[in-house]
C-alpha cells in the first residue's frame, strides 16, 4: 500500500490546520500523509509542523539542520517524536545539490540522522529525479557523489516536475521513463522509494498535465506488482514556485485515482 497525500500552504490569512481541512474538502477524501518542511530544527513536536499531523496521519518531515546545529537539540526532536507518537519519515535537508557539494551534505547527513535512528524515526534522503539522472561524472550528481552509504539511510524520496517539458508540440516524458535510474539503484540496495513531491502548473496544458498526472499513477502501481511499492506520495498543492495546486477538474480527477488506486 502506499500512502497518497499533499504538501500544502495556507493561502493569505489562512491557518496551516484550514488549509489542511480545505485540501481534504477539495479531494473529497482524508490526507493520510502530509508532506512538511521546518527549517532550523525545533526541539520538540510542539514547536514543529508535526503537531498539525500527530494522532491525525503520518508526515513527511523535512528539516535543514547544519554542521553547527546542536545534536542535543535533534535528541530532543527524536525523543519527542517518540513519547508524542508522531508517525513521520524525516528527511535531511531535501534537495541538497543546490545549496552544497557533496562531501559537505555527506557529512551534514552521517552527522544528522544518527539521533533519529538510535530512537527509531526513519530517516532519509530526497533529491531532485534531475539530479539523479545526472551523467556520474557529474559533480552535481545524487546518486554518485551525494549518497551518505547504504547502512544510515532508511528510504529514498525524489521531487519531480515536468518543468518546461510540455509544449504544444511536446508532451512530458511519462514517469517510469523518467526514473528508471533512481528506481534501479534504490531496488539494488534494497532501499524503499518515495515521491516527496510531484505537481503540475495550472498554466500547462491541461490535457498534457493530466496524461502526466497519470502516468505517476501507471508507474506507482507497476512498481507495486513488480514488489516495490512506493513509500508514500505526495502532491505538491502550493503556489510556491509556481502555481501547483489542483485548480483544474481534471487535477483533481487524476490526484483522486492515485489516491483510490494505490491505497
Amino acid at each position: 500500500m502506499t500512502l497518497v497525500g499533499a504538501a500544502v500552504t495556507p493561502l493569505s490569512g489562512q491557518t496551516w490546520a484550514a488549509a489542511i481541512s480545505a485540501f481534504e474538502t477539495l479531494t473529497k477524501r482524508p490526507m493520510p500523509i502530509r508532506r512538511c518542511y521546518d527549517g532550523v530544527p525545533p526541539s520538540s513536536v510542539s514547536a514543529s509542523q508535526l503537531r498539525y499531523d500527530v494522532g491525525v496521519r503520518r508526515s513527511i518531515y523535512s528539516i535543514k539542520p547544519t554542521m553547527s546545529t546542536p545534536l542535543s537539540t535533534l535528541r530532543a526532536l527524536a525523543t519527542d517524536i517518540i513519547a508524542k507518537g508522531a508517525l513521520c519519515d524525516v528527511i535531511i535537508y531535501h534537495e541538497p545539490v543546490d545549496n552544497m557539494s557533496g562531501d559537505a551534505f555527506i557529512s551534514l547527513y552521517r552527522r544528522s540522522a544518527p539521533p533519529f535512528r538510535a530512537v527509531g524515526v526513519k530517516v532519509g534522503v530526497c533529491f531532485t529525479n534531475y539530479s539523479c539522472n545526472l551523467p556520474y561524472s557529474d559533480a552535481r550528481s545524487a546518486l554518485r557523489n551525494y549518497w551518505p552509504d547504504q547502512g544510515v539511510v532508511d528510504f529514498i524520496a525524489i521531487d519531480e516536475y515536468p518543468i518546461g517539458e510540455i509544449t504544444s508540440t511536446a508532451d512530458a516524458a511519462p514517469m517510469d521513463a523518467r526514473t528508471r535510474r533512481v528506481c534501479q539503484f534504490a531496488d539494488a540496495r534494497g532501499i524503499p522509494l518515495g515521491l516527496a513531491e510531484y505537481g503540475m502548473d495550472s498554466n500547462w496544458d491541461v490535457t498534457k498535465s493530466d496524461r502526466w498526472m497519470r502516468s505517476v499513477t501507471d508507474w506507482s502501481r507497476a512498481r507495486a506488482g513488480l514488489g516495490h511499492p512506493l513509500r508514500w506520495a505526495a502532491y505538491f498543492h502550493s503556489n510556491v514556485g509556481g502555481n501547483y495546486r489542483l485548480t483544474h477538474p481534471e487535477h483533481l480527477d487524476a490526484y483522486g485515482d492515485t489516491a483510490q488506486l494505490l491505497t
